[in-house]
């Protein structure tokens, strides 16, 4: 009895000594839990901090980079992630190429700007074929899909965001844009195109458009931010002289290798050739048009020409088949039929034929 009285008092002495660890082991998991980096907790909540490029309205830097945080895993039906689900599949498919393509870094000699991202279509496909991309892409709210739908991608780094809007001409003050209310395809800072109505004939509307402000960048401005590119795909909607402009300024050191824009005058082939371009394809966008979207197709010297397939052309052969074209109307049996929608035209008895020319130094 003594020995076990004696034991009691020790046994209340060990015990308060074990309590009192415990609770300043309990303190010390409390601390380290607040002192938890949000970063770390961000991640834990499957929440993915992505980068997207914007206007700064600085004149000396006008393109900053700034962070785009989305719940990639959420799904309580915001914009982004409806959008991501409606792509799940092709999302799954894209991370499976995106394991093939990101063993080469991405440099210059590699990167592709696709100045009118819309919907990502063109850049996928660029991607998938182990190129980096460069999206440009005027519509914020199509910016913010694309942000979700090609997370992904945006995350390895071979994918890169800018929403700018690329002016039209250098010297000039840019900030009314008009959104089609038809397809986004049409957005532009000319109504002749932004304002467009859906079905032929084709007129220009207040009621088919609505005007929104944006701030401008220049092409030379983004050329000056992430260099030259191997290919640049231009599909601006009428805004694409602001890009000749600046590579005019620049001088032939900073032409892409290859080029391409949607042509519906003679201008744009002539500035071309003019800028040191020495071949030529015109091809035939309306059959590469799904239905329901249109996509730009292979380019370079995959590009398929209307009339001599993947052999480019010379200047003056191209000009002479261009000049055909806008001089006639749409034939379904001619293989370089007519039928052009002008940019800057107040109508056109329908908008389902245009083309691209590419063209290669």
């Amino acid at each position: 009895m003594a020995r076990a009285a004696c034991a009691l008092p020790v046994l209340k002495v060990r015990l308060l000594v074990f309590l009192s660890s415990l609770c300043m082991s309990c303190g010390l998991l409390m601390k380290a839990a607040r002192s938890i980096p949000s970063t770390f907790i961000k991640e834990n909540a499957s929440e993915k901090v992505l980068h997207v490029y914007v206007p700064s309205g600085d004149a000396q830097h006008p393109i900053i980079r700034k962070e785009f945080s989305s719940n990639m895993t959420n799904s309580s039906g915001n914009q982004i992630t409806k959008a991501a689900n409606v792509s799940a599949g092709r999302s799954a498919a894209g991370r499976g190429d995106l394991a093939k393509s990101s063993q080469q870094p991405c440099t210059l000699a590699n990167t592709i700007f696709d100045l009118g991202f819309f919907d990502g279509v063109d850049s996928v496909k660029y991607l998938q074929d182990g190129y980096c991309v460069l999206g440009v892409e005027a519509d914020p709210q199509l910016v913010e899909i694309a942000m979700g739908q090609h997370a992904h991608w945006i995350a390895s780094g071979r994918l890169t965001m800018v929403n700018v809007a690329v002016a039209p001409s250098e010297g000039q003050t840019w900030t009314v844009f008009y959104r089609n209310k038809c397809t986004r395809e049409w957005n532009s800072f000319y109504k002749t195109i932004g304002c467009r109505t859906c079905t032929p004939p084709i007129v220009i509307s207040p009621a088919a458009c609505d005007e929104v402000q944006l701030v401008t960048v220049t092409c030379k401005h983004i050329i000056d931010t992430f260099g030259v590119p191997h290919y640049m795909k231009m599909d601006i909607e009428g805004a694409e002289p602001g890009c000749f402009e600046a590579f005019r300024v620049l001088g032939p050191a900073f032409l892409p290798q290859f080029l391409s824009a949607e042509i519906t005058e003679m201008s744009y082939l002539d500035t071309m050739h003019s800028l040191g371009y020495k071949r030529f394809k015109l091809v035939r966008q309306d059959l590469l048009h799904s239905g329901v979207a249109s996509k730009s197709g292979p380019w370079g010297d995959l590009a398929y020409d209307c009339r001599v397939g993947a052999v480019w052309r010379t200047y003056m052969e191209a000009r002479w088949e261009l000049h055909a074209i806008l001089s006639k109307g749409y034939d379904a049996n001619d293989p370089c039929s007519g039928g052009i929608c002008p940019v800057h035209s107040q109508g056109c008895a329908s908008a389902n034929m245009w083309y691209d020319v590419h063209a290669a130094l």
